[in-house]
Formats: C-alpha cells, sequence, structure tokens
C-alpha cells in the first residue's frame, strides 16, 4: 500500500522543529543585519542597490542608524542560541522589525517607491515577525 508523504504546516510541527526554524531565520538575519550594517558604515549611500551621493547630514544618519542595525546581528544570533527562545525577546526582535517595515512603507509614501530588493524587505519585515511569533506561541503550547 502507498503512503502519501505528509505535509508539514506550522500546526503540525514538532516543537523541536519548530524552534529550528526560528533559530534558522534569526541567523540568517543576523547575519543579514550585521553585515549590511557594516557595509552601509564602511561605505554609505554606494553600498545601497539605487543609492545615490547625498548631503553630509544625510550620511552622517544614514552610517549611525546602520551601525546600529549591524548591532542586531549578534543580538538575533543570541536569541537563536537560547535554549528557550525567550518570547519576550523574540517579541521585542520582531516588534522591531515590524515597525521597520511600517518606517519603509512611511518613506515609500513620502519619497517613492525604491529599489526592488526593499519593497521585497518591505514585505517579509511585514510578513516575517507575525509568522515567527505565532510558530513560537504553537511551540510553547505544544511543550505544555
Amino acid at each position: 500500500m502507498k503512503t502519501t508523504p505528509r505535509r508539514s504546516s506550522p500546526d503540525s510541527m514538532e516543537p523541536e522543529l519548530s524552534a529550528g526554524v526560528i533559530r534558522t531565520v534569526l541567523a540568517i538575519l543576523g547575519t543579514i543585519a550585521t553585515g549590511t550594517g557594516l557595509l552601509v558604515a564602511l561605505r554609505g549611500t554606494a553600498s545601497i542597490p539605487g543609492g545615490a551621493p547625498t548631503v553630509a547630514s544625510n550620511d552622517s544618519a544614514l552610517r549611525f542608524y546602520a551601525v546600529w542595525w549591524a548591532a542586531q546581528g549578534p543580538a538575533a544570533w543570541r536569541l537563536a542560541r537560547d535554549p528557550d527562545l525567550d518570547e519576550r525577546r523574540l517579541r521585542a526582535v520582531c516588534a522591531t522589525m515590524f515597525l521597520g517595515g511600517f518606517a519603509r512603507l512611511a518613506a515609500m509614501r513620502t519619497s517613492g517607491r525604491p529599489h526592488r530588493l526593499f519593497e521585497a524587505l518591505t514585505v517579509s519585515e511585514l510578513l516575517l515577525p507575525p509568522v515567527l511569533i505565532a510558530v513560537r506561541r504553537r511551540m510553547a503550547a505544544r511543550r505544555r
């Protein structure tokens, strides 16, 4: 008798698999944050797809914020290594990402559409946080 493989869904994932997914996403996000943050801090607008030279104040602010963005990487990596995947810290990381997506929407509204990369990032920043939090909550519920 032939069996059909079951499809995985967040509801059917075991807590360990759910934790693995969250850890992988956090590790990737941490790497992206640190890499892009350092690149922008060092190269300014020259490192941004579609970027252009700007006035000194904008360049100064951009590079300053880039360092803060780069610092999110180690925070995400520490959370990924946390055996309990502390829900409060995960919510903080997700809230920051989600609010960043809204900030990008505000920029689109006032300045127009950015490079396609930033449009894709906006979508992921708005969709990924609620998914990560939902998976973490289901994981906690299954452990009870």
